[in-house]
């Protein structure tokens, strides 16, 4: 691949992950004024309680991604298009099926945790939230395809125009019909890029037919193969959110759930800006595994200093920026909320400290540990946050969530550091010292002073102490990542070290 290729692929992912970010930021605010927290609560459960369905697709979806390059590569176009109908076809009647099965159980589920008086609103939507699920999966699949044929930017154009169009569609429909409405968007929203993505795909592979009709049970066994270990990975990450909501609607109520979502968003979409760029490394650690496997512990060492000065600062003004958030978006101080967003950075945090790790388990084909960690890790939320609860309330089933994601991630890191005999010392990088006091010096002013404020009950004095301290403790934060190697180090790699 090209340099220009590179720069435009990065750029257009960069640029479709913080219009989606907006987008969703716009949506949410629009939402809690239409809706209501407590009906936007509703709808976070449904799509918590029927997004097991995406259990099935996660890693048939990486199958594609490979063998489309593949099969691309030695321009064998007959092939391509026996694989994605084959992949089309079999993962939706999987998914279908699962969807159908999973109906009744999603219909008691949601009977057990939700108040009577919203019992039927979140019962009307439910199929509408399966197959918007369905189609989500399928778009998913397809973008594999894309992505297999090395055509990045043109995903990113389409996840930008569903971004759009569905805000669109949410703002005419949720209108008059409310959050009845709002499940129609989705599914037509989605619907849509299905159509547009499968026209996309037509023209650039003339093989495939107007309507895929195929099943090629080699290549059907080839992409299962592949795909089964990184499945039982995602697996068991999809599980913790329907686990979370659920517990939280139970133990917190529906308004709870609605600020978890909000909060978790926000804090998710950092660590995804975070993480996307360093997958990339995956096969190129394959190919390291093979030819030089002594050199796998240098680039490990580079690419945790490089994320551990990005991550930690970038947390740090999730939770410094919080209050700045919650009166923008919920249109008032919500300590809730705000709590919610501190704990979710901490645990995401760990999460993307260890992902250079997980980035060489997948690279090397080692996934025992991270499967053990993954699977811990749902095992403890779901028994953890019961416990906590029945016994502390909402905030403590989300305290539950962020220390078990804590300790399974810390797994993986722990697991990596003995099998490559990497320093335990060097998980804190002593050149990123000042970053790491000047964030949590930040986040913890931030959240104190602001809180000080509350028993005045005066909205004027609040903004004031926020409209003091924001500016100030980002400030100190970037100044701090300005006098950082790494940053001139990062500069210099953008602009002159990009491979060809």
């Amino acid at each position: 691949m090209n340099r220009r290729q590179i720069i435009l692929n990065a750029l257009t992912t960069l640029g479709q992950t913080l219009a989606g970010a907006t987008c969703l930021f716009v949506l949410y605010r629009f939402l809690i004024r239409a809706i209501g927290l407590e009906r936007l609560g509703i709808w976070s459960l449904v799509l918590a309680t029927t997004s097991v369905v995406f259990l099935a697709n996660q890693g048939f979806a990486a199958s594609v991604v490979k063998f489309v390059a593949k099969y691309t590569a030695r321009e064998d176009s007959e092939q391509v298009s026996r694989l994605l109908q084959t992949s089309i076809l079999a993962i939706g009647a999987v998914v279908a099926a699962i969807a159908l099965a999973l109906y009744p159980v999603a219909r008691w589920i949601l009977a057990l945790v939700l108040p009577y008086k919203s019992l039927a609103e979140a019962l009307a939507i439910l199929p509408l939230a399966l197959l918007s699920l369905w189609l989500t999966i399928l778009e998913a699949v397809l973008q594999a395809a894309l992505a297999g044929l090395q055509k990045i930017t043109i995903c990113n154009y389409l996840e930008f125009t569903g971004s759009i169009s569905y805000l669109l569609l949410a703002w005419l429909l949720v209108a008059r019909h409310g959050l009845f409405g709002l499940a129609c968007a989705q599914v037509l929203q989605a619907a849509a890029i299905v159509a547009v993505t499968w026209h996309l795909l037509r023209r650039l592979i003339p093989a495939l037919p107007l309507c895929p009709h195929r099943i090629d049970r080699a290549l059907l066994r080839e992409l299962a193969a592949y795909g089964f270990h990184f499945q039982l990975i995602t697996a068991s990450q999809a599980l913790r959110e329907p686990v979370t909501k659920a517990l939280l609607t139970k133990f917190g109520g529906l308004a709870f759930t609605g600020l978890y979502d909000l909060a978790n968003r926000a804090v998710f979409t950092t660590r995804e800006l975070l993480v996307q760029s360093s997958q990339v490394l995956i096969p190129a650690i394959s190919h390291l595994h093979e030819r030089d496997p002594e050199s796998i512990p240098v680039v490990y060492r580079e690419s945790y200093r490089v994320i551990f000065f990005l991550a930690v600062p970038a947390f740090a003004i999730d939770a410094v920026l919080s209050p700045f958030v919650s009166r923008i978006w919920i249109g008032r101080y919500e300590p809730v909320f705000v709590e919610f967003v501190c704990l979710l950075a901490a645990a995401w945090l760990v999460n993307v400290l260890a992902n250079p790790a997980y980035v060489i388990a997948l690279g090397t084909g080692a996934l025992r540990w991270v499967s053990i960690g993954c699977i811990a890790t749902t095992i403890l939320n779901a028994s953890v946050g019961f416990v906590a609860g029945a016994h502390f309330g909402g905030v403590a089933v989300v305290a539950a969530n962020a220390i078990t994601l804590v300790a399974g991630y810390l797994v993986v890191l722990a697991a990596h550091h003995f099998e490559y005999r990497v320093p335990f010392a060097e998980i804190l990088p002593r050149e990123s010292g000042g970053v790491l006091c000047a964030s949590l010096a930040a986040g913890v002013v931030a959240i104190v002073s602001f809180d000080l404020t509350l028993p005045a009950q005066h909205a004027s004095v609040a903004s004031g102490v926020m409209a003091a301290f924001t500016p100030a403790l980002v400030a100190l934060i970037a100044l701090t990542m300005w006098r950082h190697p790494m940053r001139s180090r990062l500069i210099r790699w953008a602009l002159l070290k990009v491979p060809a």
